[in-house]
């Protein structure tokens, strides 16, 4: 019986031993932060990458092979810069053509203005015969008429001569108006003629155009983000040939978790940075849609692109939500979320014994949280992980 009493007495010793061990801790096993009044901004951190604001395609305008590339992706390009040349035979025979119905229609525009220089002339010859034809008449009927009381010429002559000189008069005056007419009517075919040159013109502009767009030339400023072909490869009008995104006008695509996309509104600012370099930026545009548990968000730049900025490259995005001032903050423990009740260690005055205290949260940013209740300024609370110190209601610390 005394063996199993000092036994049984021997077990409970070590039991209390054991636990007495477990609960003196270390300071240094934890992560302490101090309850302090200031300044919570509210943030949301998201990844991404800069994009052309407006991408600048290169389209085949005819249909043809590719010739020759000159250039591929990565490549910086300024206007007027080729890319790549194209071929295309039917082409030229096109602008010959098309050159040729030109020569002709200017010819015949020359002929037929020649041709109406002389109809009226020969019109303005007509008219002054008949005026002289009519003088002739109107002198003769007035001599018959003198001669008329003497004898010597007879009525029927007389009569004769006036109804001649009536004839003659309405001739010359309907040969007058035609020749009148004719400069409107000159003008009528002359400019129908003209616009045959004006079409034809037009086609032989539009031909040379599709010959001259062989020659894929950059139509501005920028770096190649895609050349679509390869050497030999046929293309229909339409296909897209190259891509070309202007460096000094990007904007960044965020990606914002679903969960914290809720309180993302356009006109907030945005911390960007990458490499060393920050830039401020205001967003601009929430996508709709969720893919893939993340929201795409557009991120103007204020004043000026991101130092050393190129398309495609990884950005970090910090988007400011809110301002809170003078608010009861502590550094965010693990596990907690806003508007939620912790269970926490929070430390004594001597720093000897952490009690464990039921915390109300309210707001948060990535780093700092909002406390509602249980806590004061200057306490300190054990804010990393303390699962293995669940069962216990305090913590003796060393």
């Amino acid at each position: 019986m005394v063996i199993a009493v000092v036994t049984i007495l021997a077990l409970a010793w070590g039991r209390i031993q054991a636990m007495s061990n477990n609960t003196l801790v270390s300071q240094e096993d934890f992560i302490i932060a101090t309850v302090e009044n200031g300044d919570l901004i509210r943030e949301v951190r998201a990844p991404g990458t800069l994009v052309p604001i407006a991408s600048n395609f290169l389209s085949a305008t005819s249909n043809g092979r590719v010739k020759e590339i000159l250039l591929e992706a990565s490549d910086e390009v300024d206007i007027g810069t080729v890319v790549m040349v194209l071929d295309n035979p039917e082409l030229s025979q096109a602008v010959d053509k098309a050159k040729f119905e030109v020569e002709v229609l200017r010819a015949g525009y020359h002929s037929l203005q020649q041709r109406w220089q002389q109809s009226i002339l020969k019109q303005r010859i007509v008219v002054a015969d008949f005026n002289a034809r009519y003088e002739m008449t109107r002198l003769r009927r007035e001599a018959n008429q003198r001669l008329l009381n003497t004898g010597a010429v007879s009525n029927i002559d007389y009569n004769e001569s006036i109804l001649l000189e009536q004839q003659l008069k309405f001739q010359h005056e309907l040969e007058l108006e035609l020749l009148a007419s004719l400069p409107a009517l000159k003008q009528a075919e002359l400019s129908a003629a003209k616009a045959q040159i004006n079409k034809a013109t037009r086609h032989l502009a539009l031909q040379e155009k599709l010959a001259d767009d062989l020659t894929v030339k950059a139509s501005t400023k920028g770096i190649i983000q895609e050349v679509t072909l390869q050497v030999g490869e046929p293309f229909k009008v339409g296909t897209v040939l190259a891509r070309i995104a202007e460096q000094d006008n990007l904007k960044a695509e965020l990606l914002v978790q679903e969960s914290q996309v809720k309180e993302v509104e356009k006109g907030q600012a945005v911390m960007l940075s990458a490499g060393g370099n920050m830039a401020q930026g205001v967003v601009r545009r929430i996508n709709p849609s969720v893919q893939q548990g993340v929201v795409k968000v557009d991120v103007f730049f204020n004043d000026g692109a991101l130092q050393g900025a190129r398309p495609d490259l990884r950005i970090d995005g910090v988007i400011e939500l809110e301002h809170l001032k003078n608010i009861l903050k502590l550094k965010r423990p693990v596990f907690t979320q806003e508007y939620s009740s912790s269970s926490l260690f929070v430390l004594n005055e001597t720093q000897t014994v952490a009690a464990r205290k039921k915390i109300k949260f309210g707001r948060s940013s990535v780093d700092d949280i909002e406390v509602l209740s249980s806590l004061r300024a200057g306490d300190q609370v054990i804010i990393s992980s303390t699962n293995k110190y669940d069962e216990l209601g305090q913590i003796h610390l060393r």
